[in-house]
């Protein structure tokens, strides 16, 4: 997949959340859920598993019921009860490859696999947290926003070195600007969150970058949508540290 396909599924992605966020928590968690799949269906082949169906599996409902934790929490801090469901799917990577065993020499790879998704996917869990923390509702607009300036800015020009600088301070402005927009929302928050948002993209746009480009559909994809689900649990922290 080019980087320019991958930058611009990452902006979609981002645009979703922010729009879902628009209209409200349940809302958000059925877009984030979308994502969840779409990246538990190609994040095997992106990393290379044995187990693919098994670790798909996994990861769509090991990401249910982390979403399921965040949207019925009575009370903050709404992520407690997410942790569970890392350690649910962390095991079951873990018993998954008693039953279907990996080839050989593959079993860490595959267990690691599953492991690093049950992070990604669980971080995409917090984009609802932020959407039920008082206060910081607006700031899933404002990140979303952030993300697909940061993810476009990212592939702008052939120079690396350059375009990371111009992710980071596009994503910045970007959440500068949309956070000026909102009344309860500090304008520093705005910008600390699009930085945070920024620093995702391109960390995660290096990476890919120094990998042979993943050839299955849904291995690009899950590249592209996981700075999006990736950078929720970054916005949790830096929305309860700003706004509480």
């Amino acid at each position: 997949m080019l980087p320019t396909t991958r930058a611009t599924i990452s902006a979609s992605a981002a645009a979703l959340v922010a729009v879902a966020g628009a209209f409200g928590a349940s809302y958000l968690a059925a877009a984030v859920f979308a994502l969840i799949v779409v990246l538990a269906l190609g994040w095997p082949h992106l990393l290379r598993s044995s187990r693919r169906r098994s670790a798909s599996a996994i990861l769509i409902g090991g990401g249910a019921l982390a979403l399921v934790a965040v949207a019925l929490g009575s009370r903050p801090p709404y992520l407690r009860h997410m942790v569970i469901a890392v350690a649910l799917m962390v095991i079951a990577g873990l018993v998954a490859e008693v039953f279907f065993p990996s080839a050989r020499g593959r079993a860490v790879t595959s267990v690691a696999a599953t492991s690093a998704g049950a992070i990604v996917v669980s971080a995409g869990a917090a984009w609802v947290a932020v959407s039920r923390t008082q206060g910081a509702e607006d700031l899933v607009v404002a990140a979303g926003v952030s993300l697909a300036v940061a993810a476009i800015a990212s592939v702008i020009t052939p120079n690396g070195n350059l375009n990371t600088v111009i992710a980071l301070a596009a994503g910045t402005a970007a959440g500068l600007g949309t956070g000026a927009l909102f009344s309860d929302l500090p304008w520093y928050a705005g910008g600390f969150v699009g930085l945070l948002c920024a620093i995702i993209v391109t960390l995660l746009q290096e990476l890919v970058r120094r990998e042979p480009r993943p050839r299955p559909l849904l291995a690009g994809m899950s590249s592209a949508l996981a700075p999006v689900l990736a950078a929720g649990a970054l916005v949790y922290i830096g929305g309860r540290l700003l706004i509480g």
